[in-house]
């Protein structure tokens, strides 16, 4: 699959020089499917063969860009949980470089506690190899990356509040077995069963608010109309055209409800029939039918992007985020740009001591809550 999408890389790579930036690249290409396809077009009637249902474009793009986008965020994960072995190595260095005659005094109590901290991860039942955890969201900071470390930082608080909790996760992880580890890492690293399972007849995946069921279909079904899919809140069916009678492909009881008005379902000729559901509540599914094997929810993926969440709480985060990034920068937050911009307005004004002479920010200090205090030394 990745030698072909790698093959189109060539065409691709020169647009996008031609164009010079990522939007209109991507304009470039959304415009491609607009002038030469049928992709913007609505289908009104069920006789209609051209177009898409209202809404089901959309749908693509956004299931397509979710694809990728899980993918960049393991290998993010992946990467974060070698930094910090990389750090530790590398200031350890750095130390006995600079300091060669205490080398040999650090020696013996830094073997000391290596050697506490791993009896102690023995009493637990656990290595400390994997646990980085604690030290990931301050040696991988990257400002380009903010909300991993949020979302680090609130893993880390679930943690001590609960760590009972966490210590019988740390050792279920231990007892796992090793095959059925390397089947579930997987199954996450694939798309189309992230956060899901790959079952006999079907795949699944999942986030919070949504279920993506593929059924699998024979070759020979090419068309919309050799497949019947039902879906109702607590149950669906798919079956397909086998001569001159519908065989039934998947069927049953759902585990959990659904928005069935919300629904929709799409054909990939020759391969599935991809089922999107939006779940009733947000919750995470351990299968997708009742009485089917489930999946160990604890063991997931169950973070969530920053888009789920309302305006208010996305702007909030985007203003952390911003103020983060003008702090390591040393330029003013977001309460002294506003702060700024009134006294800026009332530097020049009739009274003002300071009319007819170029706004100095310097001469004030503005704390946290946005109160401004003139500092009459640099006066």
């Amino acid at each position: 699959m990745a030698a072909c999408e790698e093959k189109y890389d060539s065409a691709l790579l020169g647009i996008l020089q031609n164009e010079g930036q990522v939007a209109p690249f991507l304009d470039a290409i959304i415009g491609f499917l607009y002038r030469r396809t049928d992709y913007f077009r609505i289908m009104k009637t069920d006789s209609d063969k051209l177009g898409f249902p209202p809404g089901v474009a959309l749908k693509l793009l956004v299931n397509i860009f979710k694809k990728y986008e899980s993918m960049s965020a393991k290998n993010e994960e992946m990467r974060s949980v070698q930094a910090p072995a990389k750090t530790t190595n590398s200031q350890v260095a750095s130390v006995e470089k600079a300091n060669p005659a205490a080398q040999n005094s650090i020696a013996a109590p830094q073997t000391e506690a290596r050697a506490e901290t791993q009896e102690s991860a023995d009493e637990r039942g656990t290595d400390i190899s994997t646990q980085p955890s604690t030290t990931r969201s301050d040696s991988t900071k990257d400002d380009s990356k903010p909300n991993q470390g949020m979302e680090m930082e609130k893993v880390e608080a679930a943690s001590k509040e609960n760590p009972e909790k966490n210590a019988q996760e740390n050792e279920e992880e231990e007892k796992e077995d090793p095959e059925q580890a390397r089947l579930r890492r997987e199954l996450q690293a694939n798309p189309l069963t992230y956060n899901g399972a790959d079952c006999d007849t079907y795949l699944w995946s999942q986030s919070i608010a949504e279920v993506d069921i593929r059924v699998k279909v024979p070759k020979s079904i090419v068309k919309g109309k050799q497949v019947k899919v039902d879906i109702k809140k607590k149950r669906i069916s798919v079956s397909c055209q086998q001569g001159a009678s519908f065989s039934e492909l998947a069927s049953g009881e759902l585990e959990w409800e659904v928005k069935a008005e919300d629904s929709m379902w799409t054909l990939c000729p020759g391969e599935f029939v991809h089922i999107n559901l939006e779940k009733k509540q947000e919750r995470w599914w351990e299968r997708v039918f009742i009485g089917e094997s489930g999946i160990n929810t604890r063991k997931i993926d169950c973070s969530r992007p920053m888009t789920d969440l309302d305006d208010e709480a996305q702007a909030k985060i985007e203003e952390m985020m911003f103020n983060q990034r003008q702090k390591q920068l040393g330029l003013p937050q977001s309460h002294e740009v506003k702060t700024h911009e009134m006294l800026r307005k009332a530097w020049d004004a009739e009274g003002s001591p300071f009319k007819g002479q170029p706004f100095d920010p310097s001469k004030f200090t503005v704390d946290p809550s946005g109160t401004a205090t003139f500092n009459p030394g640099d006066s």
